[in-house]
């Protein structure tokens, strides 16, 4: 069994020298997990075989709860990724197991996603995203949130700050369906009522991509996140969201503008690739693109 913390004993266990995770997942959250699992008798499982040092058998219990969307299964798999406990150690892994528990209200799985973002452990290191992170904690009362969200308020340009505060205002977890006007971050992620999320099926061209179109050369991601602009443009945006979440901690989704799917018009104008990996659902569109010379395929 986990020992409880006060929060005296929890601040005298950080380290100087890593992000308080191991604090939160590894014994905060796994002592809190106990009495609120009843009702997963895997997850209640494997806690018992984490305990026990039996890892193997723990991820067993874990990660068919965690996909299924159960929160305290998610950030257990997020410490054994975190520590390398029976998994390999990866820091990408943890950060997107977090990711998706803090997608659905967890308000110690935002606090550890705002560390991952700003040390840039297993993301790209990101204040603006750290602070967002913070506001969703702080927002149902998380005394340690309180306590920095006007420090990390102070490293950001206030513009900067005001979005994000404007984003976690309407920030709703995951659950429904979201809908708004997108703000659009490149050809194929976009933040929707305070959610970064990502097209699923689809890939468009990294940041630098140069490309040959019509006889010029042009920055191909650049013209790619214009080709989203105008297809979310004066239109109200509507998206479902997957549990899947991409390692940026974008989380996939299928968006419509007006009926209209996106990551199909990003194919179908040739602003963007199938993402045949993850599924199959736009690749004649990306044929039928290449054939007809559209978007970046256009080399004349």
């Amino acid at each position: 069994m986990f020992r409880q913390f006060s929060d005296n004993d929890l601040f005298e266990t950080l380290s100087t020298n890593r992000i308080p995770v191991r604090y939160f997942v590894a014994s905060f959250l796994l002592a809190f997990l106990i009495p609120t699992i009843a009702v997963w008798a895997d997850v209640a499982d494997g806690v018992r075989a984490y305990d026990a040092g039996w890892y193997d058998e723990a991820l067993e219990e874990f990660l068919p709860a965690a996909k299924a969307g159960d929160m305290q299964a998610q950030m257990a798999l997020a410490s054994m990724y975190q520590f390398g406990e029976g998994v390999r150690q990866s820091d990408s892994e943890a950060a997107r197991w977090t990711s998706a528990a803090a997608e659905r209200g967890d308000a110690v799985a935002q606090i550890n996603l705002s560390e991952f973002y700003a040390s840039g452990r297993g993301v790209v290191r990101d204040a603006a995203e750290s602070y967002f992170c913070l506001l969703l904690a702080a927002g149902q009362n998380s005394g340690w949130a309180l306590a920095r969200i006007e420090a990390a308020a102070a490293a950001l340009w206030d513009s900067v700050a005001e979005r994000a505060r404007g984003r976690a205002d309407n920030w709703s977890p995951f659950g429904a369906n979201l809908a708004g006007s997108p703000e659009v971050i490149d050809g194929e992620t976009l933040i929707l009522s305070g959610h970064r999320l990502r097209l699923e099926g689809i890939k468009a061209p990294p940041p630098g991509t140069r490309c040959q179109v019509r006889g010029n050369e042009h920055n191909c991601d650049r013209i790619s996140t214009t080709a989203l602009m105008d297809l979310t443009a004066g239109a109200t945006i509507i998206c479902r969201r997957r549990q899947a979440v991409a390692k940026d901690g974008s989380r996939y989704a299928r968006c419509r503008a007006g009926g209209y799917d996106l990551s199909e018009g990003m194919v179908y104008t040739g602003w963007a690739e199938a993402d045949d990996a993850q599924m199959n659902r736009y690749v004649t569109f990306e044929a039928d693109a290449r054939s007809a010379l559209r978007g970046m395929w256009r080399r004349d």
